[in-house]
């Protein structure tokens, strides 16, 4: 007999700052996004939360578009609907050098701290492979879990 399996869903959007398109067009798509996403969180009880991808970094360029939804943006983190943190960037390890990835942690948390409290999830949506390091980084950092994409 087959052992049942339980899959868990994050509703998350691998957001890149730049990629396809221009800082410009994805900042622009990034506005719109965010203001649907709060308008969601905030008045559908059905969706439980959205996990920013890890990063913090977009909520500094959509603030620095809205900056009057700070506080809007603050409240549903502190009620656990919004996860952000614990990266600066999105997170690509693989990519980066060793001391790119300590510092990506590291000005995360501190930048998560100024909305709120930071997801400690160790988030690698889209790597092309793990530094060795990754696992005493993050338990570093008092993070002991991950969520790993590509090939799962």
């Amino acid at each position: 007999m087959k052992k049942n399996k339980t899959a868990y869903v994050v509703s998350h959007s691998h957001w890149d700052r730049e990629w396809y398109l221009s800082h410009a067009k994805h900042n622009f798509n990034l506005v719109q996004f965010m203001d649907r996403l709060i308008s969601v969180l905030e008045n559908d009880d059905e969706f439980k939360s959205f996990h920013l991808d890890g990063q913090i970094i977009l909520l500094d360029d959509y603030l620095a578009v809205r900056p009057n939804m700070k506080d809007r943006v603050k409240k549903l983190i502190d009620s656990g609907k919004l996860k952000v943190g614990p990266f600066y960037i999105l997170q690509d390890d693989y990519l980066l050098s060793g001391e790119a990835n300590v510092r990506n942690i590291l000005v995360g948390l501190r930048e998560t701290e100024k909305y709120g409290k930071p997801t400690l999830i160790g988030y690698f949506p889209d790597t092309f492979g793990n530094i060795g390091q990754m696992p005493q980084i993050l338990r570093s950092c008092g993070i002991d879990n991950v969520f790993m994409g590509r090939g799962t």
